[in-house]
C-alpha cells in the first residue's frame, strides 16, 4: 500500500500517471481491469482515472462490467490481514471495506491499531532515552573536566575545591540519570517483547 501511494505521489509531482497506456485501454477487459483493482485495495473511483487515462483512445470504460468484476475483487483486499497491516503500518481504515460487508477487515484494522500504538509508545521511549543519554554524555564531558580541576595541583586550594563540590553535585546527578536510563531502557525491552508477541499471535491466528 505504501509503495503505491509514493507512486501516486511521485505521479502528482510529475506531469501525471496514466493508470493505463493506450494499448491496454485498446485491449482492456473492463470486467478483469475492475477485479485487479479491488483486488489490489483501490477504491472504485479509479475507474474515474482509466476513464481519463483511455481518452484519447477513444476508448470508453464499460462501468457496469468494471463495478461487477471490482465488486469480486474486493474482498480479496478487505481481510482481516489487509486491515491489521494497514493498521500496524499507521494506514488509514480503507473506506470501501465498510465494516457491514467486511467485518473481518474492520476486526484486524482494530487489532492493528492496538499494535501501533504500542509502537507509538516504542517511539516515544526511544526519544525520552536519546534525550537522557545526550544529558548523560553532556554531564560526562562536564565531570571530567571538574576531575581535571580538581586534580590539578597548580590551581588554588579554592578552585580546587568548588571544583570538588560541583563534581559531586554532578556525579549525583549523573547516576540519578544512569538509573532512569536503565529503567528507560528495561521498559523499552518489555514494550518490545510484547509487541512482537501480539503480532505473532496475529499471524498465527490467520
Amino acid at each position: 500500500m505504501m509503495n503505491r501511494a509514493m507512486l501516486s505521489v511521485g505521479c502528482a509531482m510529475l506531469a501525471g500517471c496514466a493508470t493505463m497506456s493506450p494499448e491496454e485501454c485498446l485491449q482492456a477487459n473492463w470486467e478483469e481491469v475492475g477485479y485487479n483493482d479491488g483486488a489490489a485495495g483501490y477504491p472504485v473511483s479509479r475507474s474515474a482515472e482509466h476513464r481519463e487515462a483511455c481518452a484519447e483512445t477513444g476508448v470508453s470504460v464499460d462501468f457496469e462490467l468494471y463495478r461487477h468484476g471490482y465488486a469480486l475483487g474486493l474482498p480479496y483486499y478487505c481481510t482481516r490481514e489487509t486491515g491489521f497491516e494497514s493498521a500496524d503500518h499507521g494506514g488509514e481504515y480503507a473506506a470501501q471495506c465498510v465494516s457491514d460487508e467486511f467485518p473481518e477487515y474492520a476486526s484486524g484494522y482494530s487489532e492493528g491499531l492496538d499494535v501501533f500504538a504500542l509502537k507509538q509508545e516504542l517511539r516515544e521511549l526511544d526519544a525520552r532515552i536519546e534525550e537522557k543519554s545526550a544529558q548523560a554524555n553532556a554531564l560526562l564531558s562536564q565531570i571530567g573536566q571538574l576531575r581535571g580541576t580538581r586534580d590539578n595541583d597548580q590551581l588554588p586550594s579554592d578552585t580546587r575545591r568548588e571544583a570538588h563540590y560541583q563534581l559531586n553535585q554532578l556525579e549525583s546527578l549523573y547516576n540519578t540519570l544512569y538509573r532512569e536510563i536503565d529503567s528507560l531502557d528495561q521498559e523499552r525491552d518489555q514494550l518490545a517483547a510484547e509487541i512482537g508477541e501480539l503480532t505473532a499471535a496475529f499471524y498465527r491466528s490467520l
